[in-house]
Protein backbone atom coordinates (compact mmCIF):
# COMPACT_ATOMS: atom_id res chain seq x y z
CA UNK A 1 0.00 0.00 0.00
CA UNK A 2 1.89 3.06 -1.25
CA UNK A 3 0.83 6.34 -2.69
CA UNK A 4 1.61 10.01 -3.10
CA UNK A 5 0.16 12.40 -0.54
CA UNK A 6 0.87 16.14 -0.72
CA UNK A 7 3.64 15.41 -3.23
CA UNK A 8 5.40 12.94 -0.90
CA UNK A 9 5.53 9.24 -1.67
CA UNK A 10 4.45 7.51 1.56
CA UNK A 11 3.43 4.01 2.49
CA UNK A 12 0.09 5.06 3.99
CA UNK A 13 -1.90 8.25 4.56
CA UNK A 14 -1.33 8.40 8.31
CA UNK A 15 2.22 9.64 7.70
CA UNK A 16 0.93 13.00 6.42
CA UNK A 17 -2.21 13.54 8.52
CA UNK A 18 -2.70 16.94 10.15
CA UNK A 19 -2.13 17.42 13.87
CA UNK A 20 -5.86 17.92 14.40
CA UNK A 21 -6.76 14.60 12.77
CA UNK A 22 -3.92 12.85 14.55
CA UNK A 23 -4.96 14.15 17.96
CA UNK A 24 -8.60 13.22 17.47
CA UNK A 25 -7.82 9.67 16.30
CA UNK A 26 -5.28 9.03 19.06
CA UNK A 27 -7.63 10.29 21.79
CA UNK A 28 -10.37 7.97 20.58
CA UNK A 29 -8.05 4.97 20.28
CA UNK A 30 -6.59 5.55 23.73
CA UNK A 31 -10.03 5.83 25.35
CA UNK A 32 -11.28 2.69 23.56
CA UNK A 33 -8.16 0.75 24.51
CA UNK A 34 -8.29 1.75 28.17
CA UNK A 35 -11.93 0.73 28.29
CA UNK A 36 -11.02 -2.63 26.77
CA UNK A 37 -8.07 -3.24 29.14
CA UNK A 38 -10.12 -2.29 32.20
CA UNK A 39 -12.20 -5.46 31.71
CA UNK A 40 -9.27 -7.40 33.17
CA UNK A 41 -9.19 -7.46 36.99
CA UNK A 42 -5.50 -6.48 36.94
CA UNK A 43 -6.21 -3.23 35.12
CA UNK A 44 -9.59 -2.28 36.56
CA UNK A 45 -8.25 -0.51 39.65
CA UNK A 46 -5.02 0.65 37.98
CA UNK A 47 -6.95 2.51 35.27
CA UNK A 48 -9.41 4.22 37.61
CA UNK A 49 -7.41 7.46 37.37
CA UNK A 50 -7.61 7.60 33.57
CA UNK A 51 -8.70 11.10 32.56
CA UNK A 52 -9.59 11.24 28.83
CA UNK A 53 -9.94 15.03 28.71
CA UNK A 54 -6.59 15.79 30.37
CA UNK A 55 -3.40 16.78 28.58
CA UNK A 56 -1.81 13.55 29.85
CA UNK A 57 -4.73 11.13 30.34
CA UNK A 58 -2.63 8.33 31.89
CA UNK A 59 -0.63 10.53 34.28
CA UNK A 60 -2.11 8.91 37.39
CA UNK A 61 -1.82 5.34 36.13
CA UNK A 62 0.84 3.01 37.61
CA UNK A 63 3.62 1.96 35.26
CA UNK A 64 3.72 -1.59 33.86
CA UNK A 65 7.24 -3.02 34.18
CA UNK A 66 9.12 -6.03 32.86
CA UNK A 67 8.89 -7.72 36.25
CA UNK A 68 5.08 -7.41 36.04
CA UNK A 69 5.05 -9.24 32.70
CA UNK A 70 7.10 -12.08 34.17
CA UNK A 71 4.61 -12.36 37.01
CA UNK A 72 1.38 -11.98 35.01
CA UNK A 73 2.06 -14.04 31.88
CA UNK A 74 2.63 -17.77 31.30
CA UNK A 75 4.17 -19.92 32.54
CA UNK A 76 3.55 -18.25 35.93
CA UNK A 77 0.07 -16.84 35.34
CA UNK A 78 -2.61 -16.01 32.76
CA UNK A 79 -3.78 -12.92 34.63
CA UNK A 80 -2.95 -10.63 31.70
CA UNK A 81 -4.57 -12.87 29.04
CA UNK A 82 -7.79 -11.28 27.75
CA UNK A 83 -8.96 -14.29 25.69
CA UNK A 84 -7.77 -17.63 27.05
CA UNK A 85 -9.20 -19.57 24.10
CA UNK A 86 -7.36 -17.54 21.46
CA UNK A 87 -4.58 -19.11 19.38
CA UNK A 88 -1.24 -17.61 20.28
CA UNK A 89 2.45 -17.28 19.46
CA UNK A 90 4.86 -17.56 22.38
CA UNK A 91 8.09 -15.53 22.34
CA UNK A 92 10.74 -14.67 24.87
CA UNK A 93 12.86 -11.56 25.23
CA UNK A 94 15.29 -9.97 27.64
CA UNK A 95 18.18 -12.37 27.09
CA UNK A 96 20.80 -9.59 27.19
CA UNK A 97 19.61 -7.95 30.40
CA UNK A 98 18.47 -10.78 32.63
CA UNK A 99 16.01 -13.65 32.90
CA UNK A 100 13.98 -13.85 29.65
CA UNK A 101 10.35 -12.81 29.88
CA UNK A 102 7.50 -14.32 27.91
CA UNK A 103 5.44 -12.27 25.49
CA UNK A 104 2.39 -13.53 23.65
CA UNK A 105 0.89 -12.41 20.32
CA UNK A 106 -2.29 -13.67 18.76
CA UNK A 107 -1.96 -14.78 15.14
CA UNK A 108 -3.87 -11.67 14.06
CA UNK A 109 -1.57 -9.39 16.05
CA UNK A 110 1.50 -10.96 14.47
CA UNK A 111 0.04 -10.26 11.02
CA UNK A 112 -0.68 -6.70 12.16
CA UNK A 113 3.03 -6.03 12.55
CA UNK A 114 3.21 -5.81 8.78
CA UNK A 115 1.88 -2.23 8.60
CA UNK A 116 4.36 -0.40 10.88
CA UNK A 117 7.16 -2.64 9.65
CA UNK A 118 6.52 -1.93 5.97
CA UNK A 119 5.94 1.76 6.67
CA UNK A 120 9.43 1.98 8.14
CA UNK A 121 11.20 0.02 5.40
CA UNK A 122 9.46 2.09 2.72
CA UNK A 123 10.45 5.36 4.43
CA UNK A 124 14.13 4.38 4.41
CA UNK A 125 14.19 3.50 0.74
CA UNK A 126 13.39 -0.19 0.37
CA UNK A 127 12.26 -0.91 -3.18
CA UNK A 128 10.54 -3.95 -4.67
CA UNK A 129 13.57 -4.46 -6.91
CA UNK A 130 15.89 -4.93 -3.90
CA UNK A 131 17.42 -8.31 -3.08
CA UNK A 132 17.45 -8.56 0.71
CA UNK A 133 19.53 -10.81 2.94
CA UNK A 134 17.48 -11.29 6.12
CA UNK A 135 19.98 -11.77 8.95
CA UNK A 136 17.63 -11.13 11.86
CA UNK A 137 17.55 -13.51 14.82
CA UNK A 138 15.52 -16.70 14.54
CA UNK A 139 14.84 -19.67 16.81
CA UNK A 140 14.96 -19.93 20.59
CA UNK A 141 11.52 -18.26 20.78
CA UNK A 142 12.95 -15.13 19.21
CA UNK A 143 10.50 -13.06 17.18
CA UNK A 144 12.16 -10.65 14.75
CA UNK A 145 13.09 -12.90 11.84
CA UNK A 146 9.54 -14.20 11.54
CA UNK A 147 7.80 -10.88 11.05
CA UNK A 148 10.60 -9.38 8.94
CA UNK A 149 10.34 -12.43 6.67
CA UNK A 150 6.58 -11.93 6.41
CA UNK A 151 6.95 -8.23 5.66
CA UNK A 152 9.50 -8.82 2.89
CA UNK A 153 7.13 -11.28 1.25
CA UNK A 154 4.23 -8.82 1.32
CA UNK A 155 6.43 -5.91 0.25
CA UNK A 156 7.42 -7.80 -2.89
CA UNK A 157 11.23 -7.94 -2.59
CA UNK A 158 13.50 -10.83 -3.41
CA UNK A 159 13.92 -12.31 0.06
CA UNK A 160 16.90 -14.43 1.19
CA UNK A 161 15.97 -15.87 4.64
CA UNK A 162 19.47 -16.55 6.00
CA UNK A 163 18.88 -15.67 9.71
CA UNK A 164 21.60 -14.78 12.20
CA UNK A 165 22.76 -18.42 12.41
CA UNK A 166 23.90 -18.80 8.80
CA UNK A 167 27.71 -19.01 8.48
CA UNK A 168 29.33 -16.14 6.60
CA UNK A 169 30.94 -18.75 4.33
CA UNK A 170 27.46 -19.57 3.03
CA UNK A 171 26.20 -15.97 2.78
CA UNK A 172 29.26 -14.87 0.79
CA UNK A 173 28.78 -16.90 -2.43
CA UNK A 174 25.01 -16.40 -2.43
CA UNK A 175 25.52 -12.63 -2.32
CA UNK A 176 27.81 -12.86 -5.33
CA UNK A 177 25.65 -15.26 -7.35
CA UNK A 178 22.33 -13.46 -6.79
CA UNK A 179 23.69 -9.89 -6.64
CA UNK A 180 22.24 -9.26 -3.18
CA UNK A 181 22.32 -5.50 -2.63
CA UNK A 182 20.69 -5.16 0.78
CA UNK A 183 21.40 -6.55 4.28
CA UNK A 184 18.81 -6.45 7.07
CA UNK A 185 19.59 -7.67 10.57
CA UNK A 186 20.77 -7.02 14.10
CA UNK A 187 23.56 -4.45 13.87
CA UNK A 188 26.29 -6.67 15.33
CA UNK A 189 25.35 -9.60 13.08
CA UNK A 190 25.42 -7.45 9.94
CA UNK A 191 28.81 -5.98 10.88
CA UNK A 192 30.41 -9.30 11.72
CA UNK A 193 29.05 -11.01 8.58
CA UNK A 194 30.40 -8.26 6.35
CA UNK A 195 33.77 -8.30 8.10
CA UNK A 196 34.00 -12.05 7.55
CA UNK A 197 33.04 -11.61 3.91
CA UNK A 198 35.74 -8.99 3.45
CA UNK A 199 38.35 -11.59 4.37
CA UNK A 200 36.95 -13.84 1.61
CA UNK A 201 37.04 -11.05 -0.96
CA UNK A 202 34.36 -8.60 -2.06
CA UNK A 203 34.85 -8.82 -5.80
CA UNK A 204 31.43 -8.90 -7.44
CA UNK A 205 29.70 -7.98 -4.16
CA UNK A 206 28.25 -4.55 -3.40
CA UNK A 207 25.91 -4.03 -0.45
CA UNK A 208 24.26 -0.66 -1.14
CA UNK A 209 21.59 -0.68 1.57
CA UNK A 210 21.89 -1.75 5.20
CA UNK A 211 18.84 -1.88 7.44
CA UNK A 212 19.52 -2.68 11.08
CA UNK A 213 17.70 -3.13 14.36
CA UNK A 214 18.20 -4.35 17.91
CA UNK A 215 21.11 -1.99 18.52
CA UNK A 216 22.38 1.36 17.30
CA UNK A 217 24.94 1.60 14.54
CA UNK A 218 27.16 4.46 15.64
CA UNK A 219 29.11 6.80 13.38
CA UNK A 220 32.30 4.72 13.54
CA UNK A 221 30.31 1.70 12.33
CA UNK A 222 28.63 3.66 9.54
CA UNK A 223 31.93 5.06 8.32
CA UNK A 224 33.31 1.51 8.09
CA UNK A 225 30.26 0.32 6.14
CA UNK A 226 30.50 3.17 3.65
CA UNK A 227 34.26 2.98 3.14
CA UNK A 228 34.73 -0.80 3.01
CA UNK A 229 31.46 -2.11 1.61
CA UNK A 230 30.11 0.79 -0.45
CA UNK A 231 26.93 1.25 1.58
CA UNK A 232 24.97 4.27 0.38
CA UNK A 233 22.00 3.95 2.70
CA UNK A 234 22.21 2.90 6.37
CA UNK A 235 19.08 3.18 8.50
CA UNK A 236 16.91 1.61 11.19
CA UNK A 237 13.48 0.97 9.62
CA UNK A 238 11.82 0.29 12.94
CA UNK A 239 12.24 0.74 16.67
CA UNK A 240 10.17 -1.19 19.16
CA UNK A 241 10.15 -4.01 21.68
CA UNK A 242 8.67 -7.49 21.64
CA UNK A 243 7.01 -6.64 24.96
CA UNK A 244 5.06 -3.76 23.43
CA UNK A 245 4.95 -3.02 19.66
CA UNK A 246 6.68 -1.00 16.97
CA UNK A 247 7.14 2.49 18.42
CA UNK A 248 9.01 4.44 15.76
CA UNK A 249 10.50 4.36 12.28
CA UNK A 250 13.22 6.23 10.46
CA UNK A 251 13.11 8.01 7.12
CA UNK A 252 16.04 8.89 4.88
CA UNK A 253 16.37 12.27 6.64
CA UNK A 254 16.63 10.83 10.17
CA UNK A 255 20.11 10.82 11.76
CA UNK A 256 21.19 7.98 14.05
CA UNK A 257 18.80 7.51 16.96
CA UNK A 258 16.02 9.77 15.61
CA UNK A 259 12.63 8.24 14.73
CA UNK A 260 9.16 9.19 13.57
CA UNK A 261 6.53 8.02 16.06
CA UNK A 262 4.05 5.30 15.07
CA UNK A 263 1.49 7.32 17.01
CA UNK A 264 -1.45 5.55 15.38
CA UNK A 265 -0.10 2.29 16.81
CA UNK A 266 1.10 3.34 20.26
CA UNK A 267 0.52 6.15 22.74
CA UNK A 268 3.95 7.42 23.82
CA UNK A 269 4.80 9.25 27.04
CA UNK A 270 8.22 10.62 28.01
CA UNK A 271 8.41 11.13 31.75
CA UNK A 272 10.99 12.53 34.17
CA UNK A 273 10.93 9.69 36.67
CA UNK A 274 12.41 11.79 39.47
CA UNK A 275 9.56 14.30 39.40
CA UNK A 276 6.84 12.33 37.61
CA UNK A 277 6.43 15.26 35.19
CA UNK A 278 5.89 14.74 31.46
CA UNK A 279 8.77 16.08 29.40
CA UNK A 280 8.58 19.13 27.17
CA UNK A 281 10.28 18.98 23.74
CA UNK A 282 14.03 18.74 24.19
CA UNK A 283 13.85 17.25 27.70
CA UNK A 284 14.98 13.66 28.23
CA UNK A 285 12.72 11.21 30.01
CA UNK A 286 11.86 7.54 30.33
CA UNK A 287 9.61 6.17 27.61
CA UNK A 288 6.24 4.62 28.50
CA UNK A 289 4.06 3.12 25.75
CA UNK A 290 0.49 1.91 25.44
CA UNK A 291 0.18 -0.49 22.50
CA UNK A 292 -3.26 -0.30 20.83
CA UNK A 293 -2.95 -3.50 18.70
CA UNK A 294 -2.09 -5.69 21.71
CA UNK A 295 -5.52 -7.14 22.52
CA UNK A 296 -4.63 -10.64 23.69
CA UNK A 297 -2.37 -9.23 26.43
CA UNK A 298 -3.22 -5.53 26.86
CA UNK A 299 -0.14 -3.36 27.36
CA UNK A 300 -0.90 -0.07 29.13
CA UNK A 301 1.87 2.33 30.14
CA UNK A 302 4.74 -0.11 29.73
CA UNK A 303 8.14 1.15 30.87
CA UNK A 304 10.29 0.44 27.81
CA UNK A 305 13.63 1.09 29.55
CA UNK A 306 14.85 3.59 26.93
CA UNK A 307 15.41 7.29 27.50
CA UNK A 308 14.22 9.65 24.77
CA UNK A 309 13.27 13.24 24.03
CA UNK A 310 10.71 14.83 21.71
CA UNK A 311 12.21 16.94 18.93
CA UNK A 312 10.45 20.19 17.99
CA UNK A 313 9.08 20.82 14.53
CA UNK A 314 8.26 18.53 11.62
CA UNK A 315 10.76 16.41 9.73
CA UNK A 316 12.22 17.87 6.53
CA UNK A 317 11.03 14.73 4.68
CA UNK A 318 7.44 16.06 4.77
CA UNK A 319 5.95 13.44 7.08
CA UNK A 320 3.93 14.89 9.94
CA UNK A 321 4.41 12.04 12.42
CA UNK A 322 6.31 13.55 15.39
CA UNK A 323 10.01 12.96 15.94
CA UNK A 324 11.77 11.60 19.00
CA UNK A 325 15.42 10.86 19.69
CA UNK A 326 16.62 7.89 21.70
CA UNK A 327 19.08 8.93 24.39
CA UNK A 328 20.25 5.47 25.48
CA UNK A 329 18.92 2.80 27.74
CA UNK A 330 18.29 3.62 31.35
CA UNK A 331 20.77 0.84 32.13
CA UNK A 332 23.37 1.98 29.56
CA UNK A 333 24.87 4.37 32.11
CA UNK A 334 27.64 3.60 34.58
CA UNK A 335 28.15 5.65 37.73
CA UNK A 336 31.92 6.13 38.00
CA UNK A 337 32.67 8.09 41.15
CA UNK A 338 30.39 11.12 40.93
CA UNK A 339 30.07 11.02 37.15
CA UNK A 340 27.45 9.17 35.11
CA UNK A 341 29.11 7.88 31.93
CA UNK A 342 26.67 6.80 29.20
CA UNK A 343 27.33 4.52 26.26
CA UNK A 344 26.40 7.16 23.71
CA UNK A 345 29.12 9.47 25.03
CA UNK A 346 31.68 6.68 24.77
CA UNK A 347 30.66 6.13 21.16
CA UNK A 348 31.22 9.82 20.37
CA UNK A 349 34.73 9.62 21.81
CA UNK A 350 35.47 6.43 19.85
CA UNK A 351 34.44 8.25 16.68
CA UNK A 352 37.28 10.74 17.26
CA UNK A 353 39.99 8.06 17.10
CA UNK A 354 40.74 6.88 13.58
CA UNK A 355 40.90 3.10 13.28
CA UNK A 356 38.52 2.22 16.12
CA UNK A 357 35.30 0.35 15.37
CA UNK A 358 31.94 1.08 16.94
CA UNK A 359 31.89 -2.33 18.68
CA UNK A 360 32.56 -1.40 22.30
CA UNK A 361 31.82 -2.55 25.82
CA UNK A 362 32.09 -0.57 29.04
CA UNK A 363 32.37 -2.06 32.51
CA UNK A 364 32.47 -0.71 36.05
CA UNK A 365 34.85 -2.33 38.47
CA UNK A 366 35.50 -1.72 42.14
CA UNK A 367 39.18 -2.06 43.08
CA UNK A 368 40.47 -1.34 46.59
CA UNK A 369 37.41 0.75 47.37
CA UNK A 370 37.61 2.87 44.20
CA UNK A 371 35.72 2.82 40.89
CA UNK A 372 37.39 2.13 37.58
CA UNK A 373 35.94 2.42 34.06
CA UNK A 374 37.00 -0.50 31.86
CA UNK A 375 36.52 0.13 28.16
CA UNK A 376 36.92 -2.55 25.47
CA UNK A 377 36.93 -1.46 21.84
CA UNK A 378 37.46 -3.53 18.71
CA UNK A 379 39.91 -2.45 16.03
CA UNK A 380 41.60 -4.01 13.00
CA UNK A 381 44.69 -1.88 13.69
CA UNK A 382 47.98 -3.75 14.29
CA UNK A 383 49.09 -4.19 17.90
CA UNK A 384 52.04 -1.84 17.29
CA UNK A 385 49.60 1.06 16.79
CA UNK A 386 47.27 0.36 19.69
CA UNK A 387 49.25 2.01 22.51
CA UNK A 388 48.93 5.41 20.86
CA UNK A 389 45.22 4.82 20.13
CA UNK A 390 44.59 3.93 23.77
CA UNK A 391 46.24 7.16 24.95
CA UNK A 392 44.27 9.27 22.48
CA UNK A 393 40.95 7.71 23.52
CA UNK A 394 41.68 8.13 27.23
CA UNK A 395 42.67 11.76 26.65
CA UNK A 396 39.45 12.49 24.76
CA UNK A 397 37.29 10.87 27.44
CA UNK A 398 38.88 12.76 30.32
CA UNK A 399 38.94 16.04 28.39
CA UNK A 400 35.17 15.86 27.86
CA UNK A 401 34.33 14.64 31.41
CA UNK A 402 35.74 17.23 33.85
CA UNK A 403 34.07 15.57 36.84
CA UNK A 404 35.64 12.22 35.99
CA UNK A 405 38.97 13.88 35.17
CA UNK A 406 39.08 15.61 38.55
CA UNK A 407 38.22 12.38 40.38
CA UNK A 408 41.04 10.57 38.55
CA UNK A 409 43.57 13.34 39.19
CA UNK A 410 42.78 13.40 42.93
CA UNK A 411 42.89 9.61 43.22
CA UNK A 412 39.20 9.27 44.15
CA UNK A 413 38.67 7.18 41.00
CA UNK A 414 41.18 4.94 39.25
CA UNK A 415 42.24 5.91 35.69
CA UNK A 416 40.22 4.37 32.85
CA UNK A 417 41.58 1.07 31.56
CA UNK A 418 41.26 0.71 27.79
CA UNK A 419 41.56 -2.63 26.02
CA UNK A 420 41.82 -2.67 22.24
CA UNK A 421 40.76 -6.03 20.82
CA UNK A 422 40.48 -7.71 17.43
CA UNK A 423 37.11 -7.50 15.61
CA UNK A 424 34.65 -10.00 17.10
CA UNK A 425 36.55 -10.41 20.40
CA UNK A 426 33.95 -8.72 22.63
CA UNK A 427 31.30 -11.22 23.81
CA UNK A 428 27.98 -11.32 21.96
CA UNK A 429 24.71 -12.74 23.15
CA UNK A 430 24.77 -16.34 21.82
CA UNK A 431 21.05 -16.25 21.06
CA UNK A 432 20.78 -13.03 19.08
CA UNK A 433 24.31 -11.96 18.21
CA UNK A 434 23.85 -8.63 19.99
CA UNK A 435 26.86 -7.01 21.59
CA UNK A 436 26.95 -7.09 25.41
CA UNK A 437 27.48 -3.34 25.76
CA UNK A 438 27.47 -2.61 29.49
CA UNK A 439 28.64 -4.62 32.50
CA UNK A 440 28.20 -3.47 36.09
CA UNK A 441 29.23 -6.06 38.68
CA UNK A 442 27.76 -3.90 41.45
CA UNK A 443 24.19 -4.06 40.13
Amino acid sequence: MTGITHGLQVYDRWETQTGRVRGRVMARRLADYVRYAARLPFYKRRLAAFSPGAQYPLAGTPVLEAKDLRRLLPPRSEELIADKSCGRNIFQSGGTTGCPKTTIFSHKELEGLYLPNARGFHAVGLDRSDRVANLFAVGGLYMTFIHIHRMLQEFGCSNFPFSNHTPSEFVHPVCRLFKINCFAGIASVVLNTLRDMEKMGLRGIRIEKIYYGGEHLYEADKAELREKFGAKLIAAPGYGTVDSWYIGYQCVRCPTGVFHAHDDQVYIELVDEETGRHCAPGETGMMYVTAFPRLLTPIVRYRVGDLARWLPGPCSCGRTTPLFELRGRGDDVLRIGFDSVDYGFIQKMIGRVKGLLGSAQMEKRRENGRDRLILRVETPAPKSARAVMRKVLEREILKERPTLNKAVSTGAVLPPEIELLAPGAIPRNPRTGKLVRVLDVLR
